[in-house]
């Protein structure tokens, strides 16, 4: 495969021609404007990762950047030619787009045999001796390099089956073109910089990884929850997945998800509330201060709390919230009664006690059980003469 006349080849969307044009002036402005364009990070960004290029197929590389939301930079670096190991030793070793390289999966394909050399490397701490293409030391062999190699000639040769080279290629998340440089000549980092930056404004903020991981599960426990009609964690579930990835195909899959939860969530609001009228005001009560405590944390938080406060103020069911409540205290302090005996606090647990017996809780199922479980101090204080 040799090298064609020169010529270039620019796969542009409008929104992306636009977002290029505005990373034009590369050296104007401060650091921060820099970055904002697509220029180079500011200095004061994180020490320079090594590169840590895609080492299978071209088509696996595809699958795993649209579920991480990644475009895809391919470098194609044909075999023992001037302006290729100029592209090689320029665009893989410069430090920006080094910084650049974990927002996007990146594969550096070479057809070539190389001879292996042995490298110092650090694993948990430790130095050790790792064995390296000597020409791509960032492969293990040379294998790894060529992997993609024939997917890649397939997809960008040209006509005449000759191969460009260098050249290189941005796909969306979506596998579709998104910018190509096919000059068979070597670029600026600048010019890839800008339209990886191009790619990722379009796509939205891409995942690590690990934050794949989480995603998955969240996306796998939203479905189960959802299917189970178990409305708040469900929503917690799908908000998860929109607040690490808010514009991608997950974002897209669980944005629906997230309002069909809400809507659950409304009509078990809706239910309980309806529940507090004369007759049935105590049980709407305790369900709807139970809801209050799941509720933390959703867009219902506000709204349960002042259905709550309206409940208190309602004159028609205060006489059932008065006897909830004090019901609700009663077991309150049968609950801190066992929790101080099970921890041998038998002093303290008899002082609890003898407030539960007390005239204020008489009635209450709470002071019914205190009595069968501590029947000698029930009878102390029915014998005890009122002050």
């Amino acid at each position: 495969m040799t090298n064609a006349s020169p010529a270039v080849v620019w796969a542009l969307t409008p929104a992306l021609f636009v977002a290029l044009c505005a990373l034009a002036p590369f050296q104007k402005g401060g650091a921060k404007d820099k970055e904002k364009k697509g220029g180079p990070p500011s200095k004061a960004a994180a020490v320079v990762p090594a590169l840590q290029p895609w080492k299978g197929k071209l088509a696996d590389a595809k699958a795993m950047a649209k579920e991480r939301n990644v475009p895809v930079l391919v470098h194609i670096i044909l075999e023992a030619e001037e302006s290729n190991d100029a592209y090689r030793e320029k665009i893989l070793t410069d430090s920006d787009l080094l910084k650049r390289s974990p927002s996007a999966l990146v594969i550096v394909a070479n057809q070539g045999q190389h001879e292996s050399k042995k490298i110092e490397v650090l694993v948990d701490g430790e130095k050790t001796q790792a064995t390296v293409c000597s020409v791509y030391p960032m492969f293990d062999n040379c294998q790894q390099h060529q992997a993609a190699w024939e997917e890649i000639y397939l997809d960008y040769r040209e006509e005449s089956g000759d191969m460009m080279c260098p050249q290189t290629v941005v796909l969306a998340p979506n596998g579709t073109l998104s910018g190509r440089i096919n000059t068979s000549s070597v670029p600026e980092p600048s010019e890839i910089g800008a339209l990886l930056v191009a790619a990722i404004a379009k796509a939205g903020p891409g995942l690590t990884e690990e934050q794949l991981v989480v995603v998955k599960k969240a996306l796998e426990d939203g479905r189960r929850l959802t299917a189970e009609e178990n409305w708040i964690p469900a929503w917690h579930a799908w908000s998860s997945v929109l607040a690490i990835t808010p514009k991608s195909p997950h974002a897209d899959a669980a944005r629906p998800e997230e309002a069909k939860a809400l809507a659950g969530m409304q009509t078990e609001f809706e239910r309980i509330a309806a529940l507090l009228v004369p007759g049935t005001a105590a049980k709407g009560y305790a369900e709807l201060t139970q809801f209050a405590t799941e509720i933390v944390g959703t867009p219902l938080e506000k709204d349960v709390a002042l259905r709550i406060k309206k409940a208190d103020g309602d004159k028609a069911i205060q006489p059932e919230l008065k006897a909830w409540k004090l019901s609700a205290e009663a077991d309150a302090l049968l609950r801190e009664a066992n929790g101080l005996i099970d921890t041998g606090e038998e002093k303290k647990a008899e002082k609890v006690v003898r407030k539960l017996l007390g005239p204020r809780f008489a009635g209450t199922p709470a002071q019914e059980t205190a009595k069968k479980l501590w029947p000698e101090i029930a009878t102390e204080i029915d014998k005890t003469p009122p002050k």
